[in-house]
């Protein structure tokens, strides 16, 4: 049933009582979690991949103690917006200790999608993190263990009303400075960061878009199939978990 009504309809769905993620369990684990190292990206306002004063920002990333960014993100200060977010398979390369919470290769999910996982991210920050309009060329079912996640959805017939735009590459230092990653570039959907209804310059793209938002809630996932624009905000100290599939070349996607 649902890979008739949702996937082969390329549609986005809103999913709840799947059971493969102990939420409970995993706030208990990260308790005894605290001397592990992980991968903490920094930025002083929030956007970490985005566009920023017309250059495509990276975050500053550093390697810290879970306990110490803990710490930090639950003391903010107006110039340091922290978040763990990794991706590139990093809960089973940074978290592995809580694999026993989780079903790291889902029965149901790998069926439906006919390909092999290829990652699965554990997502943890701050409120003031924003994830830009992108699209992903992955199959994405994104858990929410704690808090909320707001995402902004577009589907790719989209892709016409989105302005994509070249820009040059910079990189926040430790202190929250910016400074050229050498002589890179990259295109970027060129629209209000925090807002993806309006362009860069404010006006409204509302009427010639299909937009969506979701809020997906602790203990609720959302499926976004691959190529879907998606925004992302999130409540403080969200939780999250997200599994990466390979992308089947089927009747769904050439439809597009």
């Amino acid at each position: 049933m649902y890979l008739r009504i949702y996937l082969l309809k390329y549609l986005a769905v809103l999913i709840t009582g799947l059971h493969f993620l102990d939420g409970s369990q995993i706030n208990i684990s990260l308790k005894s979690y605290k001397t592990s190292k992980v991968s903490m990206t920094m930025t002083p306002n929030g956007l970490a991949d985005a566009i920023c004063d017309d250059v495509f920002t990276l975050p500053y990333e550093t390697k810290v103690m879970f306990e110490e960014f803990l710490c930090q993100l639950n003391s903010p200060t107006p110039d340091k917006v922290l978040y763990l977010q990794q991706q590139n398979n990093c809960f089973n390369t940074e978290f592995h200790e809580l694999i026993d919470d989780i079903d790291c290769n889902p029965i149901w999910s790998s069926k439906v999608f006919g390909t092999s996982l290829d990652a699965v991210n554990f997502w943890m920050g701050d409120s003031r993190a924003v994830t830009s309009l992108h699209k992903d060329p992955y199959e994405n079912v994104y858990s929410v263990i704690r808090g909320s996640k707001t995402f902004t959805l577009f589907p790719p017939s989209d892709r016409i009303h989105l302005p994509y735009k070249m820009f040059p590459v910079y990189k926040y230092d430790s202190e929250g400075n910016l400074h050229p990653d050498g002589n890179s570039t990259v295109q970027w959907i060129d629209v209000d960061q925090r807002d993806p209804f309006k362009d860069s310059s404010g006006r409204s793209l509302e009427s010639k878009l299909h937009g969506m938002r979701v809020v997906v809630k602790e203990g609720e996932t959302l499926y976004l199939p691959s190529y879907w624009f998606h925004h992302v905000t999130q409540s403080h100290a969200t939780i999250a978990v997200n599994y990466w599939y390979d992308i089947e070349y089927g009747p769904a996607f050439w439809r597009l």
